[in-house]
């Protein structure tokens, strides 16, 4: 009980980090001059930008299924790996992170996928993408090098390399290397005895999940798809531009700067980068020369729409899901009679 008190409180918290940052980012701005904004937007391209951002996640999506192939326990149809992709996204809506375990979840129960090594696949996923949005950051950084240099420095890395971050990040990393060597060390010394064999097992399927992609046979398919992947976040981004006036005349390399702003805003922990997108994204915008208050209302547009698909599809993905489960079980048990 005590334990579903804490994580109650614990996303109590975020969820009102993410309204406190809400109003920040809104506050002493003339909400009837934003609802004007949105009701004069172009909706047809905000159709086109959501076409494109769900289209990165189905591209997602077939990236999972070609690595959950490679672990060598089967490999579950895209439809049930899309299915799974949208849960996990509609989960985090509702609690920072819990994406990635619940789309585990949906594998597990459709396919009988570990779903220890599954997760090691989502961790391994989770590296490549950071790799692709620092390379999204440098190529963003060097093209712009004047204006998001001094932006990205002023809003983000002089707010997190004080000295104190510094004293933080040094002891964090001291424990952390501490504590793999003592596990390291437990592993080899006990990894027969007990309860070591099992974390010893638990370690191996996790590793296993993590360098699914050194046995995967498409590396080239891969890598095409996480370059895919970005590219369509770009372009939906892009589109969405065309939806407000005040924004229409930005061009590709502003739609690369906000997607650096969106991705970063969007690894806040809280639920769906609520607050956290709006701020970073509009205040991101102002070095454009998009007023604040027009940035907003670019931000409110994209995350809304991008929200409220998740919302829709996610929760159909959901729907269909059960109504397929006991399906499928009861087909495998007359097979099996």
């Amino acid at each position: 009980m005590k334990q579903v008190i804490a994580k109650g409180f614990k996303y109590l918290i975020l969820l009102l980090t993410g309204i406190v940052l809400l109003y920040f980012a809104f506050k002493e701005q003339d909400l009837n001059l934003l609802l004007e904004d949105l009701r004069k937007a172009e909706y047809a391209w905000v159709f086109a930008s959501v076409f494109f951002a769900y289209l990165a996640h189905l591209i997602r999506a077939y990236r999972w299924r070609m690595m959950i192939s490679s672990l060598g326990h089967g490999t579950p149809t895209l439809i049930n790996t899309f299915y799974a992709v949208l849960i996990g996204y509609l989960a985090n809506l509702a609690f920072p992170r819990m994406g990635e375990v619940s789309r585990c979840g949906v594998i597990n129960k459709t396919d009988q996928i570990p779903i220890v090594k599954l997760i090691g696949t989502v961790v391994a996923e989770r590296l490549i993408d950071l790799l692709m949005l620092g390379f999204i950051i440098f190529l963003a950084i060097v093209l712009q090098f004047g204006l998001l240099s001094d932006f990205l420095y002023s809003h983000l890395l002089i707010k997190l390399t004080g000295s104190e971050g510094h004293l933080t990040l040094l002891v964090f990393a001291s424990c952390m290397l501490i504590l793999m060597f003592v596990l390291f060390y437990s592993f080899k010394k006990r990894e027969k005895l007990g309860i070591w064999a099992q974390i010893h097992k638990f370690y191996l399927d996790i590793k296993s999940g993590i360098f699914s992609i050194k046995s995967m046979g498409n590396k080239g398919g891969f890598i095409a798809c996480s370059i895919l992947i970005w590219l369509m976040y770009g372009i939906s981004i892009y589109l969405c531009f065309f939806a407000l006036k005040a924004t229409t005349g930005l061009g590709p390399l502003v739609a690369l700067s906000t997607l650096v702003f969106s991705s970063l805003a969007m690894i806040a922990p809280v639920q769906g980068g609520i607050g956290a997108f709006h701020w970073m994204v509009s205040e991101g915008l102002t070095i454009y020369g998009i007023e604040r208050s027009e940035g907003l209302a670019f931000a409110l547009l994209l995350h809304s729409s991008q929200t409220l698909i998740i919302l829709i599809t996610g929760s159909i993905s959901l729907i269909l899901l059960f109504i397929n489960s006991p399906k499928k079980i009861g087909n495998e048990e007359a097979g099996n009679h």
